[in-house]
């Protein structure tokens, strides 16, 4: 007989330290559980996270017989449109249902428009035959009953035309076509939907310990800290938390199984949300002995991940985020990942962080729109919401939505005769329409883009009142390349918006500029600084280091207007201006640029970027001027030259190539004099200061005259 016991409140009831580790009733729990299902009742798991909740809840769904397996659909019900008939039928026959009524309506319409047509044909014939019949009767007599009929004829193909648009504007009856609400069309077991948020976790995953998040201790990823992100490894970031917590670590013998929860708001990492890479928080963390085996995946941007073979990982399907397990994943498969830059988060148009592979989106509509005031960006708010409104209710007219959103019935009137649309949606409109929005990673226009994008950070840029973007040069050709670039971009049409004006304080300068709104806007969103960038900081877009066609192209034509040429051997100098409080920003960009220097192997000297105050005309050392010098070696300038675009500006180009060949002729010139004096090709070497690669160059593929030069010699 069992003890009875006697408790005045439930804190008087002792709980075992170690409740964790127990089931307690499990052969009860399971008839519970039989009992329930029998009574068709809902059954709730509770429990904290890594108790096997959503493992037990995928069983039961494999578990269910597929024959059970329904589609929900949503029927007219012509009493109330308000609340539709809903319909069960077996898996499988929603689709087809939908399918088979909406071509039902659309053969109805088609049955019509062919009777109509006919009827068309017969109104256009029957005025010269019946002509024909009545010229016996006399021509007179004949003209008439044309007359008559001609225009008869006229009336009836105006209002065949009418009934043609309006047929076209109504469509089939889409309100007598089902909706399709739940659809399990080839699907092998019953759905399951996991609401734990694990597709929106942390790479340390927000459960105990779940099979599908564990990751070796040397995969590396970014934790987000003060808004700005840092690659390290697992242990590194685990080993930190566990020591802090060290009083608080669930420990299991199995495997030498330790979890720790992490308090909220104290590290985020890269995980998925809403379709995208963005910061999320973790909840919890583990770490045990692991013995089976471990699959390593390497991206296209050379980074690993070493993780279970039933952990699921993120890849790119159809433009869309899917997580398959990585025992599945094949070669080829794009994996979900962020580019190594680091992100401006401050950026508007980096308001997300954006992944980069062959599917990524550069720039969408929604970083179109940003670039306009708050009140057009509200437009366009509510503009989405009379779309969004109209797609769920299509018998709803333009009063009832403006009611349900709370706008005037003129603005709901307008947007419903496809009128006064938001300037930005136009503008968006206007790129789609080009191909430009959104703007993918593999746009075949975008070596272009970034032609023209880097010489808005030049000699280029948008004017502070948007009226133009445009690029400044001594020479009428380069402006002639600038906007013929355009032209490929957007079309050929869009040079009717070209504007070439000629002026300079020192002499004789051209302007090329074009004033087509979309265009500013498509490159402001891409990240052109706008007005004076004198007072404006500098940031590289980050897509422009995706590729080395992009970084070619951008670098290219920021050479082209801020590189210095000077001296017979020539001196090569890089400078921008910027005021003292933009010092950081910079610094931190001429050292872009000389990192994508060195990637080339070109060298700067060793004073490094040097800054100095600039006198301006009212005399004060507000502005500084920032420089760094290319080493003055004769292979610093052959690799500079060899490898190195220049656009936008012929002259520097032609002036490198005549330097590099100048300096080419003296060397031989002297290689052939000391050849003369029985010197060796080392001893030559050492004293011209250069090397075997660049004395083998000058030998086998300069375009000299070897005779006259030994002659002159």
């Amino acid at each position: 007989m069992a003890k009875k016991e006697d408790f005045k409140t439930t804190a008087e009831i002792k709980v075992p330290k170690k409740i964790i580790d127990q089931v307690i009733g499990q052969e009860d729990a399971v008839e519970v559980m039989r009992k329930a299902a029998q009574q068709r009742r809902h059954v709730l798991l509770i429990g904290e996270p890594g108790t096997g909740k959503s493992l037990l809840g995928i069983g039961l769904a494999e578990l269910l017989p597929k024959e059970k397996l329904v589609d929900i659909l949503a029927f007219f019900n012509p009493n109330d449109e308000n609340q539709p008939l809903i319909r069960t039928v077996p898996a499988g026959k929603g689709r087809e249902l939908a399918f088979r009524a909406k071509m039902e309506g659309m053969g109805m319409f088609k049955n019509q428009n062919i009777f109509m047509f006919v009827l068309a044909i017969i109104a256009m014939i029957a005025p010269w035959w019946i002509r024909h019949e009545y010229m016996k009767d006399g021509a007179e007599a004949a003209s008439i009953m044309f007359a008559a009929l001609f225009l008869g004829g006229m009336v009836f193909l105006a209002a065949f035309v009418i009934f043609l648009n309006v047929g076209k504007k109504m469509g089939t009856d889409k309100t007598k076509v089902p909706k399709l609400i739940v659809d399990n069309f080839k699907k092998k077991q019953a759905p399951f939907f996991d609401a734990t948020g694990a597709h929106a976790g942390a790479l340390l995953g927000d459960c105990l310990h779940d099979p599908f998040q564990s990751f070796s201790v040397v995969t590396k990823f970014d934790v987000i800290k003060n808004k700005e992100n840092a690659f390290v490894d697992v242990k590194t970031e685990l080993d930190k938390h566990f020591d802090k917590y060290k009083t608080e670590i669930l420990k299991k013998k199995e495997r030498s199984y330790e979890a720790i929860f992490i308090p909220k708001n104290e590290l985020s990492v890269l995980g998925e949300t809403n379709g995208s890479v963005s910061p999320v928080e973790v909840l919890s963390s583990n770490r045990y002995n692991h013995d089976g085996e471990m699959i390593k995946l390497t991206t296209s941007e050379n980074k690993e991940l070493i993780v279970t073979s039933e952990h699921k990982v993120a890849i790119w399907k159809n433009e869309k985020i899917e997580y398959v397990e990585a025992q599945d994943i094949k070669e080829g498969d794009e994996v979900v990942s962020k580019a190594e830059d680091k992100y401006n988060l401050d950026s508007q148009a980096h308001r997300d962080y954006k992944t980069l592979t062959s599917s990524s989106i550069i720039i969408d509509e929604q970083d179109i729109i940003n670039t306009y005031d708050k009140r057009q960006q509200e437009q366009c708010k509510l503009y989405y919401q009379y779309k969004e409104l109209k797609a769920q209710n299509p018998t709803w007219g333009y009063k009832r939505i403006s009611k349900t959103m709370g706008q005037p019935e003129a603005k709901t009137r307008w947007w419903h005769a496809g009128k006064h649309i938001p300037v930005p949606i136009q503008t968006v409109n206007w790129l789609k329409e080009k191909g430009l929005i959104p703007l993918k990673i593999n746009n075949t226009k975008l070596p272009l883009v970034a032609k023209v994008l880097g010489a808005t950070f030049g000699d280029g840029g948008i004017f502070e009142n948007l009226n133009g973007i445009f690029l400044s040069s001594s020479n009428h050709k380069d402006t002639e390349e600038f906007s013929n670039d355009i032209q490929k971009i957007f079309g050929r049409t869009i040079i009717l918006n070209a504007d070439l004006r000629e002026g300079g304080e020192y002499g004789h300068s051209w302007c090329l500029m074009n004033t087509n709104r979309n265009v500013i806007r498509f490159f402001l969103a891409l990240g052109t600084p706008k007005g004076n960038k004198t007072y404006k900081e500098l940031v590289v877009p980050d897509w422009i280091d995706f590729k080395e066609e992009w970084r070619d192209e951008f670098y290219g034509s920021l050479f082209g207007s801020e590189l210095g040429v000077s001296g017979s051997f020539p001196r090569i100098e890089f400078a921008i201006t910027g005021l003292p409080h933009l010092e950081k920003n910079r610094l931190q960009f001429m050292n872009e640029i000389i990192g994508y220097l060195n990637s080339r192997y070109i060298n700067i000297t060793k004073r490094g970027v040097d800054v100095r105050p600039v006198k301006t005309k009212k005399g004060n050392n507000e502005n500084r001027i920032y420089r760094f010098i290319l080493s003055q070696t004769i292979e610093n300038l052959d690799n500079f030259v060899d490898k190195i675009k220049i656009n936008y500006c012929n002259l520097k180009k032609c002036k490198l190539y005549m330097a590099g060949d100048r300096d080419k002729r003296d060397i031989l010139l002297q290689y052939l004099d000391l050849r003369a004096k029985g010197l060796g090709a080392e001893s030559i070497m050492h004293k011209l200061k250069i090397d075997q690669r660049y004395l083998y160059k000058i030998l086998n593929n300069i375009d000299v005259d070897l005779e006259k030069v030994e002659a002159s010699a």
